[in-house]
């Protein structure tokens, strides 16, 4: 018999964590710039050096005064957003580019203009969505206009080391605390849907209006098919991308723009982010389990290395930033 031991792999998120580390003392950030963390530099940079978190410290003014509270973390989702489509910020015949080659669909012409921001809330979305706290922010956002028209919105949700789409706070296993007296409620989904405000916390309780926006005519998301799930589908798992969705049917509805995608971009090692813990009308894999709950183009699945591929390809001058992602995050 063989005594040879199966070699362990980290998961994704533990060998990302000390790849980005790795990096960054290979690509010349110096150690006094890393926070110590049992007496042992580690991948989190001081306050004072964040900037270098970012492949132009000038695109910190993207995300300033909106900062997660770890975005000078090497692993930030945040800094990994900005880095891969900041190009496209900075130049809206790059972002037209792009999203003519990522929404062939679209039709985008070249009058149209592709405006680009993070961490972006619309106006007046908290008041749609019922959000007094929390409103949902878009990690990167596009708005294409035509002739001064609005006439399209892109909502990208940016994963690279997260492990799921969050959960509900309303819902808590068995024995965990959670501020819903009666969580029992979220798995009754056919009830939730028939009366919102009596049988699901954050409708009763936070004000949120999303049961609302999904059982209007003009949903993407199919009120059938949420009752034949049993339970809440959203509860756990597919949280975030109901969010994002619902904000995007409102933001066609209300800006008079033709249409809304909604599109996740992740690592493509990151697997663990889009497997269910709990399947969703049978299926563990987050994108199917959503599209089954609304339509195969309701969320889009963009690999983040392709994407920068796509974005490199629209303007020469952005070898060096391809070569440094590459380096960084993808080889």
């Amino acid at each position: 018999m063989s005594s040879k031991k199966t070699p362990v792999t980290k998961p994704f998120a533990e060998s990302m964590r000390d790849r980005q580390l790795e990096w960054a003392l290979g690509a010349g950030i110096p150690v006094a710039a890393l926070e110590k963390r049992h007496e042992k530099v580690s991948w989190v940079l001081k306050p004072e050096h964040q900037k270098l978190n970012l492949f132009r410290p000038d695109w910190w003014a993207y995300i300033a005064g909106r900062e997660h509270r770890w975005a000078r973390a090497l692993n930030s989702s945040q800094c990994f957003a900005v880095n891969v489509f900041a190009p496209l910020a900075e130049e809206t015949a790059r972002a037209r580019s792009a999203l003519r080659v990522l929404l062939p669909k679209r039709g985008l012409g070249p009058e149209d203009t592709v405006y680009v921001e993070f961490e972006f809330t619309p106006e007046g979305a908290p008041a749609w969505l019922g959000e007094r706290r929390q409103a949902t922010q878009l990690d990167v956002y596009f708005q294409i206009t035509r002739s001064g028209q609005c006439v399209g919105h892109v909502l990208v949700e940016v994963k690279f080391t997260e492990s799921s789409f969050g959960c509900c706070r309303g819902w808590a296993e068995p024995g965990k605390p959670s501020p819903n007296p009666d969580p029992s409620r979220c798995l009754d989904a056919s009830a939730i849907l028939s009366a919102p405000q009596s049988n699901c916390w954050l409708a009763q309780g936070e004000g949120r209006k999303y049961w609302e926006i999904m059982s209007a005519p003009e949903s993407s998301i199919r009120k059938d098919a949420i009752r034949l799930a049993g339970a809440c589908p959203f509860r756990h798992g597919l949280y975030q991308l109901m969010r994002n969705r619902v904000l995007a049917d409102e933001l066609t509805c209300r800006t008079g723009a033709t249409w809304a995608d909604f599109a996740v971009c992740r690592h493509p090692a990151n697997q663990k982010v889009i497997d269910l813990d709990e399947p969703v009308s049978s299926l563990r894999d987050a994108i199917r389990a959503f599209r089954s709950l609304s339509s195969e183009d309701a969320v889009l699945q963009w690999d983040a290395e392709e994407i920068m591929g796509i974005i490199s390809s629209t303007d020469d001058r952005l070898k060096n930033w391809e070569t440094w992602m590459l380096g960084r995050y993808f080889s």
